[in-house]
């Protein structure tokens, strides 16, 4: 699907993701509608000799039209490359969930899980839950797997996120909710809002990546589409996958 550049409200108040809500400038891109399912990254592996999925030879997740799942960051970012695309970026991703308003979740503003696949052992058809639809048409953002996406990071004292505080333009909006926030946690921000002591540089560091969207093993308050989750580049999930993108 094309999701064409300008500005969109992305983020949210906590420094454990996109710092908002306020204005991003995002040039146009194409993105996956559908995550890439196990028929591809099998038609991948076949083609090119890649190793596979970590889950190829498991009955309940390589389901051909199921989102494959078990696969690094840079089985990602291989596949993505192989088909002539790249994975998206986390502001990207996010503007593809979004749109250009910052709605909460990709259907709109409405709490209602059941429109994702957020529950259950295993992944379903990306052709499932048809209502889990962003403004721009894209499928399954809130539902049924995670996603890998390009940002990666340096984890250091287990933190995979920006680990200084960056100078704030803070909008009204932003003042507002962080208003609420506090007064409804006893007149401290909470943690999430606080941001982070500086990190001691000489701690080895391993990469990391962030990843996207909540899926069927995750909790109700990660599906809104500003959550933000990461996982180190080697390692691999049941419930993570992936789709890419390309420029316009």
């Amino acid at each position: 699907m094309q999701v064409p550049g300008g500005s969109a409200v992305l983020g949210y108040v906590y420094y454990t993701g996109l710092y908002g809500p306020m204005s991003y400038h995002v040039d146009g891109f194409w993105i996956d509608t559908f995550e890439v399912t196990n028929t591809q990254y099998s038609d991948f592996v076949a083609q090119t000799g890649h190793a596979s999925a970590a889950f190829h030879d498991d009955e309940e997740f390589n389901i051909a039209d199921q989102p494959v799942t078990g696969v690094l960051w840079d089985d990602a970012v291989a596949f993505c490359s192989w088909a002539g695309k790249r994975l998206p970026t986390e502001i990207e991703w996010e503007k593809a969930a979004r749109g250009t308003q910052g709605q909460i979740y990709p259907w709109g503003a409405e709490a209602d899980f059941s429109l994702a696949h957020l529950e259950g052992t295993v992944p379903v058809s990306v052709n499932s839950f048809g209502a889990d639809i962003s403004p721009y048409g894209v499928r399954g953002m809130a539902g049924n797997v995670s996603e890998w996406v390009s940002d990666t990071r340096e984890v250091r004292a287990g933190m995979c996120h920006d680990t200084h505080e960056i100078p704030r333009n803070i909008p009204q909006e932003m003042r507002d909710i962080l208003a609420e926030l506090k007064a409804a946690n006893g007149g401290k921000l909470p943690e999430l809002c606080v941001s982070p002591d500086e990190v001691d540089h000489s701690i080895p560091a391993e990469p990391c990546a962030f990843i996207k969207g909540n899926s069927w093993n995750g909790r109700p308050h990660m599906t809104v589409a500003s959550n933000r989750m990461w996982d180190y580049t080697n390692s691999y999930a049941e419930f993570v996958g992936f789709r890419c993108a390309k420029n316009n």
